[in-house]
């Protein structure tokens, strides 16, 4: 636990140095051009940090939330360069998450966005994230109401550096969001599957996956106790332990 908290202080730390003039951050540090998906992953992971008790620099963040307001305000779909404008929409989507997030929601924003309709899926799924944390429950189900889990396999070295793995890791947080357990159930365990394969993983793809599947471990813990009916051969009986684990003789 020491260990844990000494590297997220450390990455708290590291986090400064890529902060631009602007607020944004930086694709490296000291860099002076604002990268926008870099901005909303390390804005996020420093509200991820705040809520866990973490102390995040006040200017850090504040600067942050100005430059991310500037930016969703600002936003088209024209913004991006042509070769850059198939998740152009994710980035946008995931800047209003993070906005709400943060106590800070865009709803108009949010309804600019949902209003188009040539969204791409994780868009959609994460602006219903962004919606059900403004406390717009209504909002977020009927933008992902018939809106598959899958994601089709891809993998992408810029712009939002994401993969099919990562955009799947972002719809589990929005169904853990959602109390969706059961649909949440089967993305949760083809990502863990995802995980334990002998395969390399992109750093965006892993703490994605590893963020999603510790969110929803942590949302559907198990009880302790024990307490279960069961039929061997025609014999019933039950147990009641306060036992993590109980063995008997099955005869």
């Amino acid at each position: 636990k020491g260990a844990i908290q000494s590297n997220i202080m450390a990455g708290i730390d590291r986090i400064k140095l890529f902060q631009t003039a602007n607020g944004g951050f930086s694709y490296w540090p000291g860099g002076t051009y604002d990268n926008e998906w870099g901005t909303n992953y390390a804005g996020h992971f420093l509200l991820e940090a705040e809520k866990r008790g973490f102390a995040v620099p006040t200017n850090l963040k504040s600067n942050w939330l100005s430059y991310q307001k500037k930016q969703a305000k600002s936003w088209n779909s024209a913004n991006a360069s042509t070769d850059g404008a198939y998740y152009n929409d994710l980035i946008q989507a995931y800047r209003l998450y993070t906005l709400s997030l943060a106590g800070k929601a865009e709803l108009g924003l949010m309804n600019r966005l949902r209003e188009r309709t040539d969204l791409s899926t994780p868009s959609k799924w994460r602006l219903a994230a962004a919606y059900q944390l403004a406390g717009q429950r209504e909002a977020a189900l009927s933008l992902i109401q018939g809106v598959s889990v899958q994601i089709p396999t891809y993998q992408e070295m810029s712009y939002t550096y994401g993969s099919s793995t990562r955009d799947e890791a972002m719809i589990l947080e929005t169904l853990i969001l959602l109390d969706m357990k059961v649909e949440g159930a089967e993305l949760a365990r083809s990502i863990a599957n995802q995980l334990n394969q002998q395969q390399w993983m992109s750093t965006q793809t892993t703490a994605y996956a590893l963020l999603a599947v510790s969110k929803f471990v942590g949302k559907n813990k198990a009880d302790k106790k024990l307490k279960f009916d069961y039929t061997i051969n025609g014999e019933s009986g039950s147990r009641n332990s306060q036992m993590t684990m109980v063995s008997f003789d099955l005869g």
